[in-house]
């Protein structure tokens, strides 16, 4: 058996399934101006890259791609902003978390495409790693229980998918 078997095919999950919800937030956020589905389409749309580039740097040999860095970093943020889109509801505090989040996107994108350049690991491996990693699952389960007390109180079907979603991330990422 191959040993990339897992990492890929997980790889190809989370590009499929985090863009498909990155299309379905811009098409509602074209139907409806909510900035907060915004937050949601542009920080899935880079989660899905992030997978994509974990994929290539896995099955690439032709060149040294190190994108641990994109992967890490990107998947890290983009869960921050969609927390930080929770937060608070105000149209001016979610239009200036866009405008950040727009502008971290491209710095992201500037770190993935840096990837073949960077230094293939990272300072103290093993820290930075569990850093890195243990944010992202903290925020997920902060994110969570977010969705999760919309679902209670609302009781809609997105909130019970997003919730049960970030309960399942943060545990993998635990």
């Amino acid at each position: 058996m191959d040993p990339t078997l897992i990492a890929n095919a997980l790889s190809i999950t989370l590009f499929i399934v985090s863009l498909f919800i990155s299309f379905r937030a811009f098409y509602l956020f074209f139907q409806e101006r909510s900035r907060r589905v915004f937050i949601l389409g542009l920080s899935m749309g880079i989660i899905s890259l992030t997978a994509a580039a974990g994929f290539l740097g896995d099955n690439v040999t032709s060149i040294s791609l190190n994108v641990d860095w994109f992967n890490y970093i990107g998947q890290t943020v983009c869960f921050l902003f969609i927390l930080l889109s929770l937060i608070k509801s105000s149209d001016d505090y979610l239009r200036r978390l866009i405008q950040w989040q727009v502008v971290i996107s491209v710095l992201l994108l500037l770190l993935f495409v840096l990837a073949p350049v960077l230094p293939p690991e990272f300072p103290d491996p093993a820290l930075t790693k569990t850093l890195l990693s243990g944010s992202r699952g903290v925020i997920c389960f902060v994110t969570f229980f977010y969705y999760f007390s919309a679902f209670m109180s609302k009781e809609t079907r997105f909130s019970l998918l997003m919730s049960i979603a970030f309960f399942l991330l943060s545990v993998g990422y635990l």
